[in-house]
């Protein structure tokens, strides 16, 4: 059974206009983000179906669980608010982007770029600091060490894995907590 496009979607298809569709059905230009497309649920939906350091785990990890981890130790620092909000939202942009490991998105010249520009306007969108701060981008770091010691070393604290539902469900209310 054929489904009927709308003229947008046809319009888009056709002329390969910079733009995708997200799981709520909005269209997204990540070259030009207008704060209209960007949505909360879109983020902790395609975060929570991304796996860490590229898919090179013995067992599924998400970037939403990542963020969540990033968020928890903020919130044991007694960072404030907006700043444990930053860590819940360090990645949100990959949501759009994608999970780059860092090695190959060091190399991709134009990524930083569409990266920050995409950031500014998130992080404008649900009032937190761009760019990140110290702490924020320090906590980033030590998850990404104890992340891979305790997944592919089996060294570090132990990881509880979170399922893809799970995940996201959580990401949002945490997000819906701090937001409120």
């Amino acid at each position: 059974m054929q489904t009927k496009m709308n003229k947008i979607e046809k319009y888009t298809l056709l002329n390969d206009d910079p733009v995708i569709r997200t799981f709520t059905g909005k269209w997204i230009n990540v070259f030009d983000p207008d704060p209209e497309t960007i949505d909360i649920k879109d983020i902790a939906h395609s975060l929570s179906f991304q796996c860490r350091f590229g898919g090179q785990l013995p067992q599924f990890y998400s970037v939403a669980q990542h963020s969540i981890w990033c968020y928890q130790e903020a919130y044991k620092m007694n960072l404030k608010p907006k700043e444990c909000l930053a860590a819940l939202m360090h990645d949100a942009s990959e949501a759009y982007l994608i999970d780059v490991p860092r090695p190959i998105k060091y190399k991709l010249n134009e990524y930083k770029v569409i990266e920050d520009s995409l950031m500014k306007t998130i992080a404008i969108i649900f009032n937190f600091d761009y760019p990140l701060s110290k702490d924020v981008k320090n906590i980033d770091e030590i998850a990404l060490h104890t992340e891979w010691n305790f997944l592919m070393l089996g060294k570090s604290e132990r990881i509880h894995i979170y399922s893809q539902e799970y995940a996201e469900q959580y990401f949002l209310d945490i997000f819906k907590n701090l937001t409120k």
